[in-house]
């Protein structure tokens, strides 16, 4: 290649497309459907666009106080000895922090607090839901006077008073777990934080004392990019709350991060590992101060190799991506920077409307997250939301699905699908798929009812492939099985379906799988066909009067 080749080809310009181009080329892509149907609302009541190409309006500027983030991570153990032991191991291992959940009991004793002491001015500290009986509080008091400014970190129980001295610990701690796991979107979350803190606000001596105080919690769901835009948006709303009480040094607030057992499921708990990777990265990705992972089996008991696996999902995510060498990794994306700036807008209006309207137990008592979590509970029933390994992709049979009482949890979309599990664990039913055709015609909809039996923990045999209603009937008759879903394709089912109801065995509960015109339903269903099993329908409802109507489970 000459000089001049590559002089000519240094020269080469190329223009950049438009949006006009790429939506033609999309919708061509997308045969014949448009590129408003690849919007998204979400229950923040956010339309969530294919394309960012441009800030719509201008930013506020947002960044996280810092790069790093603290690891704050549980442990276990029945005695303060065995806690201790564990303890030590954590922060030999890359826990950083001295993180205790008073709702787990542990027994202390005078060399375990004096060993706890210790400890304390050497990490930072995370004691969350602290009862002022708790043994625990002693530690705080066997610390002397002169060594008390050693003590830095975070308390979480408003009912405790410090002894004085502990000047680094901030005790006004405002949660949104129980918010969250109640069914609170992200714009509620960031709402009712500011609707809290003007509550704390007002019952302090002075702004200057709240602030030097004060610190949220919040958990991370699994909706990546809302979740990184969440922690962001609060930054900005934390200055609008500060700029309102006239404060111009805006101070630092410390932001804690841990991560949602709303997506948890105690069905294929492992899954609950991605789960709170996903969350763990956003939240350090919008700029944590301190993050708290949950192990996969937080909702049944944790154990030491699930504490190990949460602890590390963290290290592995501050060594391999390198998170903490970046001031605001969202900033600069425009679809982050938008929909931070939405959230940013919403949430401040909603704040307003709460306070506006009675504050924050006016709020509670408004029904208004209850009907958030019957809208989540739903979506996951019909299969709107998916829940990997518990409504989708489900494996059959009912694994045990024991309880940790601190975290029974019943808000989560997963709950339902649970209890299904408890019920049908204690009935065995006989279900056979009844197939008609070749393979191929009849494998789409027996795939289909086999996941849709899954999800509440049945599973099904599969018939022979029948040709005519007359040769199913007479396996049938033979066969005598307690519940039936026939499938085949949509001629063939319009075919079969007519003449099986007419004759099937007496006792046999009879299902079709697909959907067919309301006044063929409504014929169907008054010969004696059962129901239909089929995609968008709620799941939960329909196993639910399967187990029921079935002649050896409950009354209808």
């Amino acid at each position: 290649m000459s000089n001049s080749d590559i002089h000519n080809m240094m020269q080469q310009r190329f223009e950049l497309p438009g949006r006009k181009e790429w939506e033609k080329i999309a919708e061509h892509s997308l045969k014949g459907r448009s590129v408003e149907s690849l919007m998204t609302e979400t229950l923040e009541g956010i339309t969530l666009a294919p394309l960012y190409s441009d800030l719509e309006e201008e930013t506020y500027p947002i960044r996280p106080s810092h790069s790093n983030w603290i690891c704050a991570q549980p442990t276990i153990g029945q005695t303060g000895s065995e806690w201790l032991a564990s303890m030590t191991d954590s922060l030999e291992k890359g826990n950083e922090a001295i993180y205790i959940d008073g709702r787990i009991p542990i027994a202390w004793d005078d060399v375990s607090l004096h060993r706890l002491a210790e400890l304390m001015k050497k990490h930072p500290i995370a004691f969350l839901h602290i009862d002022p009986q708790d043994r625990l509080t002693q530690v705080f008091d066997g610390i002397p006077s002169d060594e008390r400014d050693a003590v830095t970190g975070l308390v979480l129980s408003p009912a405790i008073q410090l002894p004085s001295g502990y000047r680094y610990v901030r005790t006004l701690g405002i949660d949104m777990e129980p918010i969250h796991m109640d069914g609170a979107d992200s714009v509620t979350e960031l709402a009712f934080a500011l609707s809290e803190a003007s509550v704390l606000a007002a019952e302090s001596e002075s702004f200057a004392r709240f602030s030097s105080q004060i610190f949220f919690r919040f958990p991370a769901d699994t909706h990546f990019f809302m979740e990184i835009s969440k922690f962001r948006a609060f930054r900005t709303l934390w200055q609008l709350f500060c700029i309102a009480y006239d404060e111009k040094e805006l101070p630092p607030v410390p932001l804690m991060g841990v991560t949602s057992l709303r997506s948890f499921s105690k069905i294929d708990p492992y899954v609950n590992l991605l789960r709170a990777g996903n969350s763990a990265f956003s939240a350090v990705l919008g700029g944590v101060d301190w993050l708290t992972v949950y192990p996969y089996n937080e909702l049944t008991a944790e154990t030491a190799q699930s504490l190990r696996y949460a602890r590390n999902s963290q290290l592995i995510i501050r060594e391999e991506t390198h998170a903490d060498k970046v001031i605001d990794p969202g900033g600069g994306s425009y679809f982050i920077e938008q929909l931070t700036e939405e959230l940013v807008r919403k949430s401040w209006k909603l704040f307003l409307e709460i306070e506006d309207s009675g504050g924050r137990d006016a709020f509670l008592n408004s029904g208004k997250l209850q009907e958030l979590v019957s809208k989540r509970q739903e979506n996951a029933s019909i299969g709107l939301t998916s829940l990997i390994g518990t409504n989708v992709y489900a494996s059959a049979g009912n694994p045990e699905l024991n309880e940790n009482p601190p975290r029974i949890e019943t808000s989560r979309p997963a709950y339902p699908f649970e209890e299904l599990r408890k019920k049908s664990a204690e009935q065995q039913i006989d279900i056979r798929l009844l197939v008609f055709g070749s393979l191929k015609s009849y494998k789409p909809r027996a795939d289909f009812a086999t996941g849709f039996l899954a999800t509440g923990g049945l599973s099904a045999k599969q018939s022979p492939s029948f040709e005519d209603a007359a040769s199913a009937l007479e396996w049938l008759d033979s066969e005598k099985p307690d519940y039936v879903i026939v499938c085949a394709s949509p001629d063939m089912t319009m075919e079969v379906v007519p003449d099986l109801i007419s004759n099937k065995p007496a006792g046999v509960l009879m299902d079709a799988a697909g959907l067919v015109e309301e006044e063929v339903m409504s014929h169907w269903l008054a010969g004696g066909l059962d129901g239909f099993v089929f995609n968008g329908q709620n799941r939960v409802e329909k196993l639910t009067q399967i187990l029921n109507r079935w002649k050896g489970g409950e009354s209808a």
